[in-house]
């Protein structure tokens, strides 16, 4: 098995077509099926079913998929941290972080970046549910994250960066975007959530505040992100609940945002957590910066 028989896997499996997957990676279509035949054989099973017409994965090739994407990936990263390392970076940092904490994120990789121009600084946005996860796994040195998502315990220490609230988002030029915030005329409006498997803490939250706000909104659809969620808004196929960070983000010109004000389970805490037992010395280094930006001391010794 090879990197090469990898990527032509995978390009078959996102497109399905064994010409176009040639395409994709510069080779004629009979050496790509020649190429996922030797892998095929190698694995000792089937991952595509072929006729004339279609092709699907088998359960051996979806079972594989993953496994083949992460190997890949892996490898792409090795070499790209290689070759920084010969090029003269001076140290790594590895960022997990929610969408809706940008705002404090940018300020802090301009900082950091000014004064350490060589260190090499990863990032990687994740859901909710997906940065729970990587939380649980130790795969980064910070997460920028809402403080509920911080496991309990003595496993990590954070830093409150700033106070978000929940704000009914409505398409630009709705009836109610200039009046009042009266949920009781928002009665027979689509409503899109959330997906509550990708955001549980966000799903539950704007659960929490319909059931004090007496609302019962009529959900038309679900999706896994918020950013998904505020592009249906703005594109007018209905009104939501989301954290007013994002609408500072994303999509702004097309949606109008009202905050939920004078109820305490529409706030929202974000901060900037790590593992106490970290070993990397860079992660000290973009530590400091963070206390700097969000004015707060490092603690005496």
């Amino acid at each position: 098995m090879d990197m090469n028989q990898l990527n032509y896997f995978i390009s078959v499996a996102q497109t399905l077509n064994f010409t176009e997957a040639a395409k994709r990676n510069g080779i004629t279509q009979p050496s790509i099926s020649h190429h996922i035949s030797e892998l095929e054989k190698q694995l000792g099973a089937r991952l595509f079913l072929r006729d004339r017409r279609s092709v699907t994965m088998t359960d051996a090739g979806r079972e594989f998929l993953p496994y083949a994407m992460e190997i890949v990936e892996t490898a792409q990263d090795a070499i790209c941290r290689v070759k920084q390392t010969e090029d003269g970076s001076k140290g790594h940092v590895a960022i997990a972080a929610v969408t809706t904490a940008s705002e404090t994120l940018s300020k802090c990789l301009s900082a950091f970046a000014k004064r350490y121009p060589d260190i090499l600084v990863d990032i990687s946005f994740t859901t909710g549910r997906g940065q729970s996860i990587t939380m649980n796994e130790n795969k980064y040195d910070f997460y920028f994250a809402m403080k509920d998502m911080v496991p309990t315990g003595e496993t990590f220490d954070y830093l409150i960066s700033n106070v978000d609230q929940l704000c009914l988002t409505l398409p630009k030029g709705h009836p109610m975007a200039d009046q009042p915030l009266d949920f009781s005329r928002l009665k027979g409006e689509r409503f899109i959530s959330i997906s509550e498997a990708e955001g549980p803490a966000l799903y539950n939250q704007i659960k929490k505040v319909c059931e004090a706000m007496h609302y019962d909104p009529k959900i038309t659809n679900r999706y896994d992100t918020a950013e998904t969620v505020l592009l249906a808004v703005g594109a007018g196929l209905g009104i939501s609940i989301l954290p007013q960070a994002i609408t500072k983000v994303f999509f702004s010109d097309n949606v109008e945002a009202i905050p939920i004000r004078g109820i305490d389970c529409a706030g929202r805490t974000y901060v900037v957590a790590w593992h106490r037992q970290s070993v990397n010395p860079t992660a000290h280094l973009f530590l400091d910066v963070v206390r700097e930006v969000l004015g707060q001391e490092a603690p005496q010794e």
